[in-house]
């Protein structure tokens, strides 16, 4: 998905940001950061666009780590693990235990003073409340989220249980056997289904990280797949992406999953083959599925056909709900490469 005019405000902030974090109070370094971002932005406008949202960030990205010499190795340092503790205090809150090694299940208050919630009661062995749960890590702010206390939080975290479901299944190997193959139980979400019954099918499932505090959530929906899930991470600092340093905090310890750890040695905030390491292509490869988390991914790899790839992210972005033909806000779970025939 190539970027476009409307890109240039959001990656402006973005420029503006990454120079008053690396600068960290020297004005002069800031003003150097931010114009050389927005000269990136001038001739990426110049050239047309021709690179997906995220190639740009990462120039931002590299620009400004490059100028500021080293000297703060990853801007977004803070966030990353204010983020983290605010999911656990969530999940703890939830009822849900932080600790990687213990088994999820049974039942959770969501909301235990208030009763009379429809969702006061979310079974954690329910695949579509886990999902929901996962995705809910996208619809909290975290930046804002992170300063406020655990109730506002947990209200905004409620929102996951009142917004639909919307999503796509997109085939490029369409036929009557293989949709039939795909049936979905008419009790689910029609893309709940579909995504349920190919993660239970699957052999190897190939799981990229978005943000990381959303990472937490995400262990919830991966914990019964974990023997044959390989989770993937950002190479190098990408905004609040989830790295390799971050993985232990979120709940995920060496050995945690079955497919081990893969970085795709770049700092995108999301996938470019072009740009990936050998080790990363390999285990996309290999995976019979492909969970991407977040926007970011999806702008990046909405256009691949090599592989079923699911997208969960909240639909943020104008130009991506234009794009996808979806309301503001809404929760996505889209598809792609679906049906293929079972593993």
């Amino acid at each position: 998905m190539r970027a476009c005019k409307e890109c240039i405000s959001c990656l402006g902030r973005n420029a503006r940001e990454l120079a008053r974090r690396s600068a960290r109070g020297d004005e002069a370094l800031e003003r150097r950061i931010a114009d050389e971002g927005m000269r990136i932005l001038a001739d990426a406008e110049a050239d047309g666009f021709t690179l997906p949202p995220p190639c740009y960030a990462r120039r931002l990205i590299d620009n400004a780590l490059s100028l500021c010499n080293g000297a703060v190795p990853d801007p977004w340092a803070k966030e990353k693990a204010d983020s983290t503790e605010l999911a656990k205090k969530l999940l703890a809150q939830l009822g849900f235990s932080t600790n990687a090694n213990k088994n999820l299940c049974g039942s959770v208050a969501l909301c235990e003073n208030n009763p009379a919630n429809p969702v006061n009661l979310v079974e954690k062995k329910d695949f579509e409340h886990r999902l929901r749960l996962a995705i809910a890590g996208n619809i909290l702010d975290f930046s804002i989220y992170a300063d406020l206390d655990i109730a506002a939080a947990m209200e905004k975290m409620e929102e996951a249980f009142e917004k639909p479901i919307c999503g796509e299944i997109i085939s490029h190997r369409d036929t009557e056997a293989q949709r039939e193959s795909l049936s979905t139980n008419a009790n689910e979400n029609p893309y709940v289904s579909a995504l349920r019954k190919r993660m239970d099918e699957a052999r190897s499932i190939l799981w990229i990280f978005d943000n990381c505090g959303e990472a937490v959530f995400d262990r919830l929906l991966l914990e019964p797949y974990r023997a044959k899930v390989t989770l993937a991470v950002r190479g190098r600092p990408a905004f609040n992406d989830m790295t390799h340093a971050e993985l232990a905090a979120s709940g995920y310890p060496e050995g945690w999953a079955g497919g081990g750890v893969v970085s795709n040695d770049d700092g995108i905030p999301g996938v470019v083959d072009a740009t990936c390491g050998a080790e990363f292509r390999a285990a996309f490869a290999a995976a019979d599925l492909v969970v991407a988390k977040g926007q970011a991914n999806f702008e990046t790899m909405n256009e691949r056909t090599d592989k079923p790839i699911a997208f969960l992210f909240l639909a943020k972005c104008p130009v991506v709900c234009r794009a996808i033909g979806a309301d503001p806000g809404t929760i996505q779970v889209r598809l792609h490469n679906f049906p293929f025939s079972n593993p």
